[in-house]
């Protein structure tokens, strides 16, 4: 009887040595639950479809950009950069229409353009004659020192009849050339209020055809993208 009931104790001894060897982990070993290989694939799949994603996104928005044919212009040319439509838009517009009001600008902008050109002639030929008055009075002046120095030398007559004559041939230069300055002169001036009549028109259209306060450089990269469709103005 003590041998069975020691031989039970033993047996049970056993089965609660095995259960508790097959609950321990075993060192070295991961469970299943702690590698979750799966977990971490979804992940990186996710953050590397969201990242492409996002780029492809970008590259479409940057690519839809420069379709404008702006580039960084297009934000500060605002209600203006509907001067990308067809010349058939731009000659049925209407002029209180934004694409009446823009080709109203061009026509305005050119003539003003021409205007400061002609100024710009105008000083041109205006400096040449006042070059011109100088050259004649320099040269009337040494007629004038000559015939001083002939007659102090008791030159003959004749040469002195000859420096006379070349006093009124200088004389009637300058006096030509003086006319001439003060023709250019009168002109320039007219010229002058001419183009600043015309400039501020451009300026006055060019307020009434955009949406916001146009900056002088956004001014000058309008007027260069306006240069390059002229025919649709024509």
């Amino acid at each position: 009887m003590f041998t069975h009931r020691k031989i039970a104790i033993l047996t049970a001894a056993a089965f609660l040595l095995g259960a508790a060897t097959v609950a321990a982990p075993v060192s070295g070993f991961t469970s299943v639950a702690q590698a979750a290989p799966g977990g971490n694939g979804k992940s990186n799949g996710n953050g590397n479809g969201n990242g492409n994603g996002n780029g492809n996104a970008s590259a479409n928005s940057n690519a839809g950009g420069n379709g404008n044919g702006n580039g960084g212009n297009a934000s500060a040319f605002g209600a203006l950069n509907a001067a990308h439509a067809s010349a058939e838009a731009f000659a049925h517009a209407s002029p209180n229409s934004r694409l009446g009001k823009i080709k109203a600008y061009y026509v305005a902008n050119a003539a003003a353009q021409a205007a400061d050109a002609k100024v710009v002639a105008d000083q041109a030929a205006l400096t040449a004659a006042n070059q011109a008055v100088t050259d004649a009075q320099a040269a009337l002046t040494a007629a004038q020192n000559k015939l001083a120095a002939d007659t102090a030398a008791n030159a003959s007559s004749t040469v002195i009849a000859a420096d006379n004559a070349a006093i009124t041939a200088a004389q009637a230069t300058l006096t030509a050339a003086q006319a001439t300055a003060a023709t250019d002169a009168a002109t320039l001036a007219t010229d002058q209020a001419a183009a600043a009549a015309a400039d501020q028109a451009a300026a006055n259209a060019l307020a009434a055809a955009a949406n916001k306060p146009v900056s002088a450089a956004t001014k000058q990269a309008f007027d260069a993208w306006l240069a390059t469709m002229a025919n649709k103005f024509n």
